[in-house]
This record gives C-alpha cells, structure tokens and sequence, in this order.
C-alpha cells in the first residue's frame, strides 16, 4: 500500500514537476441556455451535474468534458449529455509560462450533445457541439492552482421526423483545481 501512494504522489507530483505537466480538475458551477426550441421557447436548466478533466503541458492544454444537465418544464425528465474535447492555450499552471498567458487562457471545444429521455432516441438525432473557453488560472501555492473557465457553448439538436432544429447553446461557468 506504501509503494502505491509513492507511485501516485511521483506520477501527480514527480513527473508534473519535472515535465511541467499540470492537471486540472473543475466541476459545473452554473449551466445557462441561450438557445430556444424550434417554437421560440427558452429552456431551463434545473440541474447540472458532472467534471472536466485538462492535462496541461507547459503552455497547451488538452481536455475532455462530461456534463449532464437536466431541463426544466418538460413533461418527463429530459437530460442533456454533453461530452467536448478540447485544446487550451495558457492557464495551465506550468511555472515555465510567462506574462498574462500564466494567468489567462483560451480554448476550443467540440463534441455531441445528445437528449436522453424514454422518447428522445426515437425522436431526437445526436447533436453536434462546439464551444470557446475562456480560462483564468489563480496560483494559490507553487504547486496548486485555482482554475475558472467560461465557456460558450453552441450546439443544435434536430428532430429526426421534422426539419426543425432546438438550439441547446449555453453558458457554462466551471470551477476546479489544479496540480
């Protein structure tokens, strides 16, 4: 057991320090739509729930995002997944970076958006996603950093028996650590 916590604290710890790789884990703060289905009518998010996980090297980041979110006023529970890959630039935490790219970064994301409910996948075709991600990295010792991310989320889900599209574009603000 001694041996295992001496390889994870080398692997996170050790080799990030040697490497500048640098680690970030962040959660969903706040999940706001912007977009509007085919009939003009907002929709809410109720709940969001899930993570994004970055591997930073240096001054380039790559990331990957999980969320699900569930809306509001819908005749059954309705939750939108949504899964993102992205690549930043900047904010990573890396101590090599220099200037105001220590401390702010910019990113770009694409991925699916997908409706899941008893009826979606009958009605609903997968969604394609696209995002761009401000990053604000706050160094809070050497090694830890707090991360904030904006992101601009657009993305359009069509129905499968219409020509109509729901626009699920949305803000997202997250919030996390970093090693």
């Amino acid at each position: 057991m001694k041996f295992l916590i001496a390889l994870i604290f080398f692997i996170f710890f050790g080799v990030s320090q040697a490497y500048s790789l640098t680690y970030n884990l962040s959660l969903p703060y706040s999940y706001k739509f912007s977009g509007k289905d085919y009939a003009g009518n907002k929709f809410e998010a109720d709940k969001s729930s899930g993570w994004l996980i970055n591997l930073g090297l240096t001054s380039w980041g790559f990331g990957f995002e999980n969320y699900e979110t569930k809306l509001k006023h819908t005749s059954e529970e309705v939750k939108l997944k949504t899964t993102l890959f992205d690549v930043t630039y900047g904010a990573t935490g890396a101590k090599e970076e220099i200037g105001w790219w220590k401390y702010v970064g910019l990113g770009y994301g694409v991925g699916t958006d997908v409706l899941k409910c008893s009826f979606c996948e009958t009605n609903y075709f997968k969604g394609f996603a696209m995002q761009y991600i401000l990053l604000i990295n706050i160094p809070i010792t050497n090694s830890i950093n707090f991360k904030a991310s904006y992101n601009m989320k657009t993305s359009k889900i069509r129905y499968k028996y219409k020509s109509e599209l729901d626009d699920y574009s949305a803000t997202i603000i997250t919030f996390g650590i970093g090693f």
